[in-house]
């Protein structure tokens, strides 16, 4: 469908096969006889999004699942879409994309209500066992990419996580990190700089009763177009005056800068999912949080955000249709 070639077939097929294998590991008894707790499920759904940034149509499929031995727990999942854009970054555009993403955690406790998907930034359906019992508090690490096919090629841009969680009962908080800065084999990004480079999300997720899950927190992403390095960074937008080297940036989306402050909120029962996103986007805000990074860090010469530009409302609408299993070793 989106014609990928063999090589972005292969990346793919790494994350998910690594996911794929931890769900598989069921009614597995340790050589001390010890008995391996093993929970998980998979989820199949379609969803439509709109919005002032972001308008696509999206099949996909998410799978996650849970490891438990004496207090000493293991979590992972994955995502997998492909989506018929109308409009993504800002950008109008007929393109076709094609998303992964994986994530692992470990940690303490026992977690078979499976709230631990609701790290997933790809995929806002929960999977959930609402008759499990939550208790978990761990760290962990994931990437995940899209891969678009003609106009927005060039922004196929991996990018690393880290996430944090903890849980107790029936509800679950997460913080996530994502950037596409590459630091050895654990935080795997592109190390491009451009694109949707950085996203940070704190978010609240809480099982009402059998059948409904909510969701409320707070996100910040960041986008830049793609540095023209053939220029010198000599570009006066930004630059303090002349004090501080700036990029030119590539046509043709040269002005589409965005950084996004958002609250975001999701309601899910058995059938559906909606989930919904307001804030504004800021490219003063955007180049005060770059420009820190920047400088400070001495990473690379600013970008050209328009730091006069007036801050303009950012919202999305998802609504979801899935279909979900669970199960266990119990």
């Amino acid at each position: 469908m989106v014609g990928l070639n063999l090589i972005k077939i292969n990346i793919v097929l790494k994350p998910f096969l690594f996911s794929f294998i931890f769900l598989l590991i069921t009614s597995i008894k340790t050589s001390y006889g010890q008995k391996i707790n093993t929970n998980g499920g998979v989820l199949l759904k379609a969803d439509i999004t709109l919005g002032n940034q972001n308008q696509w149509i999206k099949i996909g499929l998410g799978g996650f699942g849970t490891l438990s031995l004496g207090d000493f727990s293991i979590e992972s999942g994955f995502s997998l879409a492909a989506t018929q854009l109308l409009k993504r970054h800002h950008i109008n555009t007929k393109d076709r994309s094609f998303t992964y993403d994986v994530f692992g955690l470990i940690g303490g406790g026992q977690n078979n209500n499976l709230l631990g998907s609701s790290v997933s930034n790809q995929n806002h359906s929960i999977i959930v066992n609402p008759y499990g019992k939550n208790n978990f508090k761990g760290v962990g690490i994931g990437f995940e990419k899209e891969l678009f096919n003609n106009d927005l090629k060039s922004y196929s841009i991996r990018r690393g996580k880290v996430i944090m969680r903890y849980s107790s009962s029936n509800y679950s908080i997460h913080m996530i990190f994502l950037n596409d800065f590459r630091f050895g084999a654990l935080f795997n990004g592109e190390g491009t700089d451009y694109g949707e480079t950085g996203t940070f999300i704190i978010g609240y997720t809480k099982v009402i009763n059998t059948k409904e899950v909510y969701q409320a927190g707070v996100g910040l992403s960041l986008f830049t177009p793609q540095a023209n390095y053939s220029l010198a960074p000599r570009n006066p937008v930004n630059s303090d005056d002349g004090r501080k080297n700036v990029w030119f940036v590539r046509d043709p989306y040269s002005r589409h800068f965005y950084s996004n402050i958002y609250l975001f909120g999701t309601y899910q029962n058995d059938i559906y999912t909606f989930h919904s996103k307001l804030g504004m986007n800021s490219e003063k805000l955007g180049a005060y949080i770059q420009n820190k990074l920047h400088d400070g860090f001495g990473l690379n010469p600013r970008f050209p955000w328009n730091i006069e530009a007036k801050d303009k409302l950012y919202y999305e609408i998802e609504t979801a249709l899935f279909y979900q299993t669970t199960g266990n070793n119990d």
